[in-house]
């Protein structure tokens, strides 16, 4: 069979790219599992739709794999129609959010064969075969499939239980250097462990799914429990990627990399007697080194143990400074925990970054600034996006009861990303919900003196230059007359790094020395 794997572009231009560890997952398996594979990556050569017409009119495929997310739902129609138009045998396998969180409505609304719902290696493997074997897609657990023009959707397939038996990545699929050359952000203008000013920076995965269930997101290992990996077998790979890929920074690309105080400090330990030099970030709980069920030294301890190890930015979401909109997301943290947190890595010498999201139906004019005035008490810049109800999660399900959405298909090809105005869902029209966000913003920006400008206060992506959605255009989150449009998907840890820059604080200072 001749297959054709898909590496989509959610942002064109963009000059951050990522490696995308996914998809790499998915092909470094099914090449273990002895399938060849061409590859058509469009994010990192930037591949215009018109390009992507032209090598499908050129080039004939057995089976696509593409997966995305579901926010690029139009897009991958689009894809999806095209591949067709152009060869209707070709199989199409379709994974991540895009379609997994919503099989019946994907495979009714598009010509796909195939759509993989949840962990992906090992089903995308086994559709391989049934096709190269020809036998029945029924005997595959996770997937959904068209049969006799009705949806089939098997047994939820389990994800595995000890991810460090997926085999580790083979990035030689990928042009390792020119995503080095766009990789950066987050960690420029840092001296690294190494001596190195100039950041070499790749993701490793250590963990699958998260601890919470927040009402506001949905990721593939929703139904799976958290997972990590072992240390030793997450040190494997980045020693690998140290003297094979001359990497020098790693970011732990996870939905939640550390869900514990001991977990973090056994990686912190291993890092630190294995001897290896590079640097890092990670996603962590927002309580992780908050919460007092620790006693305060050993939460200093163990945050002193993760700097040594080369962590020098952990990000975790505040994601509001109310009490009863935090209730409504599920969140189930102490804003006051976010506040320890911040200071004790500021303590340790760990740059802190934080996201918020307004936009949930108790929102009002009091909560907005008093989730700004929480970010400036913490003296840190958060990254600012909006309400976006995405499939399979309780928001969704309660902007359906509440009318907000009529035509699921209608709604998912108008939206964008979280720095837009996709559904207001609060009692707040448009333009002052907006505008108080906006306010909050420059007034928070002034008081932290980053001087940043009016385009780099709330990022609106660049979702628009790649979509074939015939829908109404959304509303963005600000005038677009009155801001910059950025394509460029800065890590919110620059702003935080500029802060304390600013700020001249002693430890921030320390934090970007050499070990």
């Amino acid at each position: 069979m001749k297959i054709l794997a898909v590496n989509p572009a959610l942002r064109l231009g963009s000059e951050t790219k990522y490696l995308p560890t996914g998809l790499a997952y998915i092909l470094t398996y099914i090449e273990a599992g002895g399938y060849e594979f061409d590859l058509l990556d469009i994010d990192i050569n930037d591949y215009d739709d018109q390009f992507i017409e032209e090598y499908l009119q050129e080039h004939r495929y057995d089976i696509v794999l593409i997966g995305s997310i579901v926010t690029h739902y139009a897009w991958v129609k689009w894809f999806v129609k095209n591949v067709k138009n152009k060869n209707p045998k070709t199989k199409i396998i379709v994974g991540n959010s895009v379609g997994g969180s919503i099989p019946e409505t994907f495979l009714h609304k598009t010509s796909a064969d195939v759509v993989v719902i949840g962990e992906g290696e090992v089903t995308c493997l086994e559709v391989l075969d049934a096709y190269q074997q020809g036998t029945s897609l029924n005997n595959v657990d996770g997937i959904a499939y068209v049969e006799d023009g009705s949806v089939v959707q098997t047994d939820r397939r389990k994800g595995l239980k000890k991810i460090d038996e997926f085999p580790i990545i083979n990035w030689d699929i990928f042009d390792v250097e020119r995503y080095f050359s766009k990789s950066y952000a987050g960690a420029e203008g840092l001296v690294l462990s190494d001596g190195n000013t100039h950041p070499r920076v790749m993701p490793v995965v250590s963990a699958r799914g998260c601890v919470f269930k927040c009402t506001f997101c949905h990721y593939v290992y929703w139904n799976d429990p958290y997972r990590y990996r072992t240390p030793e077998n997450i040190l494997i790979e980045i020693k690998r990627n140290i003297e094979r890929y001359g990497a020098n920074y790693i970011n732990f690309w996870d939905d939640l990399s550390f869900g514990s105080l001991k977990q973090v400090e056994r990686l912190a330990d291993a890092i630190i007697d294995s001897g290896l030099k590079f640097n890092w970030n990670a996603a962590v709980r927002v309580d992780l080194f908050g919460n007092p069920k620790y006693p305060l030294a050993e939460r200093k301890i163990v945050a002193k143990k993760v700097r040594e190890s080369g962590c020098l930015a952990l990000g975790f979401s505040l994601e509001s400074g109310d009490p009863g909109i935090l209730d409504m997301m599920e969140k189930k943290i102490e804003p006051q925990y976010f506040l320890d947190q911040v200071d004790i890595l500021r303590e340790a010498g760990i740059s802190s970054s934080t996201s918020v999201v307004f936009g949930y139906p108790l929102e009002t004019k009091e909560t907005i600034k008093s989730t700004f005035d929480m970010c400036f008490q913490a003296r840190v810049y958060p990254s600012i996006g909006f309400l976006l109800p995405l499939p399979s999660t309780k928001m969704y399900q309660w902007a359906w009861d509440n009318g907000y959405i009529t035509d699921e298909d209608k709604y998912l090809e108008s939206i964008t990303e979280r720095q837009d105005i996709c559904l207001n869902m609060t009692d707040l029209p448009d333009a002052e919900v907006m505008g108080l966000i906006s306010e909050g913003a420059e007034q928070l920006n002034r008081k932290l003196e980053l001087g940043l400008q009016d385009g780099s206060l709330i990022r609106t992506g660049g979702y628009r230059k790649h979509t074939k959605s015939t829908a109404d255009d959304p509303k963005p989150l600000l005038d677009p007359e009155k801001i910059e449009r950025h394509e460029n998907d800065i890590s919110f840890n620059y702003s935080q790094a500029l802060f304390e820059q600013k700020l001249g604080d002693q430890v921030a200072q320390e934090s970007e020395e050499v070990l």
